[in-house]
């Protein structure tokens, strides 16, 4: 059973609908563009933006980013990423306004990643968290727009999870329709543990990119490792606040938005210091 809280984050979610083949617009949120099947596609937000399949926008240079507020955002730039060492800068998803017309896309399908990433943050999206833990046989579900059928839901499970070209996928038995590409497959926390990009025809059967990918590409951490493995006990907090190399700001050790990677820790003696070399505090924990 899923629990009602991730339904209602879901709800909140900001989900791309974008065009496939062709020129043409994607969309966020409860308002899905009209195309055919074959042109659409599905995304989330997450706090680095907003995620989708390379193969949604790729080579798109006309496509639009349409909000659940119904206003339209063209494609700026999109920039192909071709080393498996170069990250997108992580400081945090610009917020999109209502004067910005145009966003920045990364795209990893020359590394034969299936993912992309558009730098924009849709005001009042649901930031969906990114699983650090994923498990054969684990039930999940997931949210998009099959058959252009906007936000329909379907429950499965990962049936197994290998790897491909040096690439990590999971195999699912769940619902799926052109235009689920894109979706995030979630666990039964709510937690993304892959991006949907490719079903079987007239089987409930599908293929995601595996979250450790994502993750990889963001410059995250992949393991589920101990919080206490890089910063101190909380009881032995004295004021000391902590960064990271892709972020301004600096949190308490407890704040679950300090989002670490190995050799990646900055710890400044007080606020007083971060500030000092640039740091904003985090309005979650204000440290």
């Amino acid at each position: 059973k899923i629990k009602t809280s991730a339904w209602d984050a879901l709800r909140f979610t900001a989900f791309v609908a974008g065009q496939v083949a062709g020129t043409g617009s994607f969309g966020v949120g409860s308002y899905t563009p009209v195309h055919t099947d074959k042109s659409i596609g599905t995304g989330f937000q997450t706090k680095w933006g907003v995620v989708t399949n390379s193969h949604v926008i790729k080579n798109r240079s006309k496509a639009v980013l349409t909000t659940f507020h119904k206003s339209n955002y063209r494609i700026k730039k999109l920039n192909t990423i071709t080393r498996k060492e170069k990250y997108v800068p992580l400081s945090g998803a610009k917020m999109m306004q209502a004067t910005t017309k145009e966003a920045t896309a990364y795209d990893w399908g020359d590394m034969g990643i299936d993912l992309a990433l558009i730098d924009v943050k849709i005001p009042g999206a649901f930031v969906l968290p990114l699983a650090k833990e994923v498990k054969e046989g684990e039930k999940v579900f997931t949210l998009g727009h099959p058959k252009a059928r906007k936000f329909t839901p379907a429950i499965g499970s990962i049936n197994r999870i290998y790897r491909r070209g040096g690439i990590k996928y999971m195999e699912l038995f769940i619902k799926n329709a052109p235009g689920s590409s894109g979706s995030p497959i979630l666990n039964m926390r709510g937690e993304v543990v892959g991006i949907l990009w490719g079903g079987y025809k007239d089987l409930e059967a599908a293929e995601a990119v595996h979250v450790e990918e994502l993750r990889e590409i963001l410059g995250l951490s992949i393991n589920d490792m101990s919080r206490n493995k890089y910063l101190p006990a909380l009881k032995s907090w004295r004021g000391a606040v902590y960064s990271t190399s892709h972020s301004r700001l600096f949190h308490r050790p407890d704040c679950n938005q300090l989002i670490i990677s190995p050799d990646d820790l900055i710890e400044f003696p007080s606020k007083d210091n971060a500030v000092t070399n640039g740091g904003v505090a985090c309005p979650e924990c204000s440290p």
